[in-house]
């Protein structure tokens, strides 16, 4: 196996493009983060910090987006009314 290089065509890069993006789609993908971080081990209010940091683009951007309220609704909900 080859070292890694710092031009490797084949390294992973994230692009984005523009999209309309409803309240229902961040539900759900907010849902998905919340169960797999929860899943894992995460309590509640450390993946309500998760949300809230933007060290972690998509949950930060879903927060900023939707607000405080609506992701620790979510983290609520699939906690069972846990924070």
């Amino acid at each position: 196996m080859k070292g890694l290089e710092a031009d490797d065509p084949m390294e992973l890069v994230g692009v984005g493009y523009p999209v309309d993006i409803d309240e229902e789609t961040d539900r759900e993908t907010a849902r998905c983060i919340v169960e797999e971080y929860a899943l894992t081990g995460f309590a509640a209010k450390e993946i309500l910090a998760l949300f809230a940091s933007p060290m972690y683009g998509l949950p930060h951007a879903i927060y900023r987006r939707r607000g405080q309220e609506f992701v620790t609704n979510l983290v609520s909900a699939v906690f069972g009314g846990a924070r």
